[in-house]
């Protein structure tokens, strides 16, 4: 295997790909593709290549390829370095994978499954959902081809605004095919686009353009400057396009997840404080709360935002107030927490709980303290704004939350964070940046973020990190790498919705991810509130505190049951009912040996689990 494509083609067993002479994979935006030239494709490393190759415009690129046999996957990512005299023609975008793939004819017209993400303001008060749907399409043979298959982010700059950067192609009978996860939490592209083909066509082949890569660029490249190529992961699989799913969910689950504590991640059990409390508590109004968790059998106690220094009005904390105390990060406010917060952390510790909190470290109240002794440390803020965007290209900023989360973990023992993200960052990505220079605040950002993430987790092993992002906004194989659970969507409050959005989210991620709570304002929870809230992390946001004894212990057992099949969430998914287009209908999902069965016939609002009965 000589070249970069046989290799692909060969270890992945893609037979339903012809031979290729494409020159290299990956593409700029705005740069002519046909000019690069490969110059070698070499050894790396323990399954591991780098191709090298160069253009005319003076540009030298690293593609870098990683194999992994027991997942049938790769992972690709690069570098293109400005090594000649002149800037660059403007520069649109950065694909890592950007070929056509000569399709043999019996592939036939193929499938494509895509995620939704979580769309803005979408808080649903009708099913099905938009946020975590399924959505299929078919590319059919047509002799007009007037555009792509596209999938991309919405506008804003947040990586699963609309759509997950996902996407799983398969034949159209549905026995093979591949999946691609892209590894980039800012602006993106990915596509399909099938060569116009006639009725009769006796053609070999199915020639159809695919690329992956970040978008959101209009720059030309300087001497000396570098432009990274994100890493995409893509997985080979024989089967329908659920198979395909669970090719990710396996290679994200060996390959991607961090571990916790050395152990692999199993989904969690906590307490949250927000819909309970919101900005109105204390330490001492919290700790009933706390001992209503621990005897549930919870692991972690968290208090979410407000626990910072944030103004009052006539003595009171407003819901929307906290947020102006965003950057006041030194130490707990002593209206709340007069002791400070490592007493009421080893208060939560002492009932055999472990400590958790959120912080938004990308972002800053123009009043914080954070601002005022740092201005610098920001990017300018459009006009306006009351948040700025910390910029994570600096140094000083990324060792200033290394040292800080250190800190966290050390001295309070905080052992999980929310780290949310609740603004779009695109305006202040942009803002005032002049022709030829836009792009580089968002690649500074996406790449300073990561590794602020990797050197925590490095030095922080017993650390769950929750990505939250406003409830979803940021998932990709970026956020996946780099986080232990995903507060999945802040519509948490409808036990049907919540059913569909875990369900959803497990097509393509294992179930550690899909984290949630009971958040309703009652106690009577059933069977099906339980099970409909079990395919990912279980949680309570509520007074639990408060529960009527029936109640409690109602919940306690569902946590303990809970715990006994968790183990189960992170094998292979199968939904054989598909997904539901209405609330009440019957529906069925399978995790391994083990299922969940909803609305069971003439009984609705019933749920059910246990070993898998039926074997399809």
């Amino acid at each position: 295997m000589n070249t970069w494509y046989e290799l692909i083609r060969e270890e992945l067993k893609l037979n339903w790909l012809a031979d290729s002479e494409q020159t290299v994979p990956f593409a700029l935006g705005g740069i002519a593709r046909e000019e690069w030239q490969a110059d070698r494709f070499e050894k790396a490393g323990e399954a591991q290549w780098v191709l090298r190759a160069h253009h005319p415009a003076g540009l030298e690129a690293s593609w870098h390829l990683r194999l992994f046999r027991d997942t049938r996957a790769v992972e690709m990512w690069g570098e293109v370095t400005h090594r000649g005299q002149l800037p660059t023609a403007l520069v649109t975008n950065a694909l890592t994978f950007a070929l056509s793939l000569p399709m043999k004819t019996e592939f036939g017209q193929p499938w494509v499954r895509s995620i939704n993400g979580v769309k803005l303001g979408s808080l649903a008060t009708f099913f099905p959902p938009h946020d975590f749907a399924v959505v299929d399409r078919q590319l059919i043979d047509t002799p007009q081809t007037y555009t792509p298959l596209q999938l991309q982010n919405e506008e804003g700059g947040r990586s699963s605004a609309n759509t997950i950067p996902c996407l799983i192609l398969a034949g159209e009978k549905q026995q093979e095919g591949f999946a691609v996860f892209l590894e980039w939490s800012g602006l993106w592209e990915m596509g399909l686009w099938q060569s116009g083909r006639q009725v009769g066509d006796q053609s070999a082949t199915r020639p159809t353009s695919f690329w992956a890569g970040l978008r959101g660029l209009r720059l030309n490249l300087k001497p000396g400057q570098t432009l990274p190529l994100p890493r995409v992961l893509l997985t080979a699989f024989t089967g329908d396009l659920e198979a395909g799913g669970n090719a990710l969910r396996r290679h994200i689950r060996r390959h991607v997840t961090p571990k916790l504590g050395g152990q692999e991640m199993l989904p969690p059990t906590s307490f949250n404080h927000w819909f309970a409390f919101e900005n109105q508590f204390t330490a001492d109004l919290l700790k009933p709360a706390v001992e209503a968790s621990a005897a549930a059998g919870l692991e972690y106690f968290c208090v979410d935002g407000g626990w910072f220094t944030s103004p009052q009005r006539d003595g009171v904390w407003n819901v929307g107030d906290w947020r102006k105390g965003i950057g006041n990060w030194s130490e707990g406010d002593p209206r709340k927490f007069p002791d400070g917060i490592k007493p009421f952390a080893d208060f939560v510790r002492s009932q055999g709980m472990k400590y958790g909190t959120w912080f938004e470290p990308e972002w800053a109240h123009g009043h914080s303290e954070m601002y005022r002794q740092h201005p610098e440390w920001f990017i300018p803020s459009p006009p306006g704004a009351e948040h700025s965007l910390m910029n994570f290209g600096l140094p000083a900023v990324r060792d200033w939350w290394g040292q800080r989360f250190q800190q966290a973990y050390a001295e309070w023992g905080v052992r999980w964070v929310r780290w949310d993200f609740n603004q779009a960052p695109q305006p202040d990505w942009d803002a005032g940046v002049p022709e030829g220079e836009i792009g580089w605040r968002q690649i500074e950002h996406i790449t300073g973020l990561y590794r602020t993430l990797d050197e925590i987790l490095a030095a922080c092993p017993e650390l769950l990190i929750e990505q939250c992002a406003g409830g979803g906004h940021r998932i990709d194989l970026g956020t996946v790498r780099r986080g232990h659970s995903f507060w999945m969507n802040d519509h948490t409050t409808q036990t049907d919705l919540v059913r569909f959005f875990q369900h959803g989210l497990n097509t393509i991620l294992p179930g550690n991810y899909p984290n949630t709570n009971l958040c309703q304002k009652r106690h009577d929870f059933t069977e099906y509130d339980f099970l409909s809230h079990s395919a990912g992390g279980f949680g309570y946001s509520g007074r639990l505190h408060e529960a009527p004894k029936e109640d409690f212990l109602r919940y306690r057992d569902a946590v303990a049951r809970f715990k006994k099949f968790r183990h189960h969430l992170l094998g292979d998914y199968h939904r054989p009912t598909g997904c539901p287009r209405r609330a009440d209908e019957y529906a069925r999902v399978v995790f391994g040996d083990f299922e969940m069965e909803f609305n069971l016939p003439g009984q609705p609002r019933s749920a059910r689990c246990g070993r898998r009965t039926t074997k399809e």
